[in-house]
């Protein structure tokens, strides 16, 4: 998992702009286990930041996944999610309430996906979908 102030070292490192809606975006981000779209990020900044944008919230959260700090995941074919759990993860979809959980994969599992292509794999994306037990009862 990573923290904002490492974040905030390599982007300027590398000579990005750490404007104060960049900031504010990574530290929503930081830590998050929801896997929130561009417009749950939005809703929450902008009473604070007045002027942010879409535009402003999808290249940040593109810079951190090309940086190796979030995934974007395109399981709902709706929006994207943004997932700050780089690591290999499955995730599960609740096709009742939309629902988006991370599953553990352990490194066996992974490894034996990758062996599975001929190709030299690099990234593995598992998504699952069904029901989560609420919707399953009714």
């Amino acid at each position: 998992m990573w923290n904002v102030d490492e974040v905030l070292e390599k982007l300027k490192a590398k000579g990005y702009k750490l404007t104060s809606q960049r900031r504010a975006i990574i530290e929503r981000l930081c830590g998050r286990k929801d896997h929130p779209t561009a417009e749950q990020l939005y809703n929450e900044l902008k009473k604070d930041y007045p002027t942010i944008s879409f535009a402003t919230i999808y290249s940040t959260v593109q810079l951190l996944a090309e940086l190796g700090y979030l995934q974007i995941l395109t399981i709902d074919d709706k929006k994207s999610h943004f997932d700050p759990t780089p690591d290999m993860h499955a995730h599960f979809l609740c096709q009742g309430c939309g629902k988006l959980e991370d599953i553990e994969i352990i490194p066996e599992e992974a490894e034996k996906l990758k062996s599975l292509c001929a190709h030299k794999a690099r990234i593995i994306e598992v998504f699952i979908y069904g029901l989560c037990p609420e919707c399953d009862k009714g």
